[in-house]
């Protein structure tokens, strides 16, 4: 039955729909891969995941099944600069679940706490790297769990799009100076182009060089969009908290959604979404719920659009 009315329960709803979707396609035990046409990111998924399972033990359960099974994928400098984005609340979530991950494997996770009763379902499966939407962790494979191969990632989703190293620094989740170390190996190595754009400060930017032998096969793995999946996460749980939080009175919350979304700004444009509210309480409170639930719906159900 479609949700059409935005609530603390269906804002849930709609996220944990979207949680096991991307799971599933990593390999875990679900029942809807809705998400085969845009790129998996794990560690945003991963601490939005340790968050979103307070209300669903199973999501929680399988989850923490895949990545005892598949920790080797995972990046824990990723996730510890991921943390550092997101609200008190992803962070205090994240505790217990990163000391269960660590209780049953030998990682240098982020986060302390008490961990989980936790044990194996044995119903994940490894990921297959050939699915498009695993291109990040063939990458990683390939390249190794590194800012190389994220920085590749985000440079093989627009090949011919020159691209600068605090551009690369936000999408990766990994230090500046490290990507633009980075950057300087991969072009020193021939694989990128490098300009100077005198329009932003004589700021070095970077391609792909279509010329290296490697670089078309390199951009045939890329065959679905990446998808900014920690903006996507950070909006999630703020729209959860909103709801949850109910203020009673209709002013009060038009005043509460116009701070939120100042908030949220950073994250909404980099998602390319953001609600066109009218003048008036009544008609801010209506054109916001109509906006949260048609994103929720449509980050949820990504392939059917």
């Amino acid at each position: 039955m479609p949700i059409d009315t935005f609530s603390a329960e269906s804002a849930q709803r709609w996220a944990l729909d979207l949680a096991w979707s991307l799971w599933t396609e990593l390999g875990v035990s679900g029942q809807r891969r809705s998400h085969s046409n845009v790129g998996v990111d794990l560690e945003p998924l991963i601490v939005a995941t340790a968050y979103l399972s307070r209300f669903d033990a199973r999501l929680r359960d399988e989850s923490l099944d895949w990545c005892v099974l598949n920790v080797s994928y995972v990046s824990s400098d990723r996730l510890r600069n991921f943390l550092r984005t997101v609200d008190e609340n992803l962070r205090q979530a994240f505790g217990p679940y990163s000391a269960t991950v660590k209780k049953a494997r030998r990682v240098n996770w982020p986060g302390d706490g008490r961990p989980f009763a936790f044990s194996a379902t044995r119903r994940s499966l490894p990921p297959d790297l050939f699915r498009p939407a695993l291109v990040q962790l063939r990458l990683r494979s390939a390249f190794g769990v590194s800012g190389r191969a994220e920085v590749l990632r985000w440079l093989l989703d627009q090949p011919d799009h020159f691209v600068g190293s605090l551009e690369l620094a936000l999408k990766s989740h990994y230090g500046k100076d490290n990507v633009a170390d980075t950057l300087d190996l991969l072009a020193r190595a021939g694989l990128l182009q490098e300009t100077v754009m005198t329009t932003a400060g004589n700021q070095r930017v970077f391609r792909l060089d279509r010329q290296a032998s490697i670089v078309p096969a390199l951009i045939d793995w890329v065959k679905v969009p990446q998808q900014r999946w920690d903006a996507v996460f950070r909006v999630v749980v703020r729209l959860i908290e909103f709801a949850q939080a109910k203020p009673v009175k209709p002013a009060a919350r038009a005043v509460a959604i116009q701070e939120m979304l100042a908030d949220l700004q950073s994250d909404l444009r980099w998602l390319g979404t953001f609600p066109r509210l009218r003048q008036g309480v009544d008609a801010v409170n209506q054109d916001f719920d109509r906006w949260a639930i048609t994103a929720l719906q449509h980050w949820a159900r990504r392939a059917t659009d």
